[in-house]
């Protein structure tokens, strides 16, 4: 992560967690608008560049990849020491349908045990949603990583499989990648948030979550370089004919 990410990034968290309130209360609904558009395209855009970084490592096993059902991106978690140790991060989401992958939804990220090296303030993160549990917890205005969906961290490695049950079993798996290194990451207890203002703002009328996620919405133009991105690192697997399934 460049210099200048990371500082726009801790820029955004600070702005977020101390500023937000007051700056929607001075702004008007146009231009809050407008700002929120902004962000968004600003959010598809570096999921991108983060997706297809962490994909050319191929630490992430074809067949994972193949099976996942929903692809989160989270460009940057800022983590420890930064705010009082906050944790916060915000990114896309996209799942699999019968026509490919859906159009994206936003979300957003905070709390939990981040499980990232002493000292790392901020890591891009994967996260691999591998069943219709997992699928189902997306579509909620929010949910908690281990009660309400399980999750592990990833196996890495191309040719490496799992090394306990819960890996292979967890709803959710997660990827991170900080100062050049690639691991799976625990992220249990974070809550992870529907973020509709960024939706609202890029997509004509209200959006509905289902929709958008089921395929039924067609994607932004502004999204076609992220979904570019998840269709080549993400084939057609065994989730892909799940999908077809379970929507025929």
């Amino acid at each position: 992560m460049t210099q200048s990410k990371f500082a726009r990034c801790s820029f955004a968290a600070l702005t977020v967690l101390f500023a937000s309130a007051c700056d929607r209360g001075a702004s008007s609904p146009a231009e809050t608008r407008v700002a929120d558009r902004e962000r968004g395209i600003a959010e598809l855009n570096d999921s991108a560049t983060v997706l297809g970084q962490m994909l050319e490592t191929d630490q992430i096993a074809r067949s994972r990849r193949e099976k996942a059902r929903c692809v989160v991106v989270i460009p940057s978690l800022i983590s420890g020491g930064l705010v009082f140790g906050a944790k916060r991060g915000s990114g896309v989401v996209t799942c699999r349908t019968t026509a490919g992958w859906s159009a994206p939804w936003f979300v957003t990220i905070t709390g939990g045990s981040a499980g990232l090296q002493a000292g790392v303030e901020s890591a891009d993160i994967i996260m691999l949603v591998m069943g219709d549990r997992g699928k189902e917890q997306l579509v909620r205005s929010s949910f908690e990583l281990g009660p309400d969906a399980s999750a592990a961290a990833g196996p890495v490695g191309r040719d490496r499989q799992a090394s306990t049950d819960q890996k292979l079993t967890a709803e959710i798996q997660s990827y991170a990648r900080s100062r050049g290194l690639f691991a799976g990451v625990q992220l249990s207890g974070a809550v992870m948030k529907q973020d509709a203002a960024l939706a609202l703002a890029l997509y004509d009328g209200s959006p509905d979550v289902h929709a958008i996620l089921a395929g039924s919405v067609p994607p932004p133009r502004e999204a076609s370089a992220f979904l570019d991105q998840v269709r080549k690192g993400f084939p057609s697997g065994e989730a892909g004919s799940a999908a077809s399934a379970e929507q025929h």
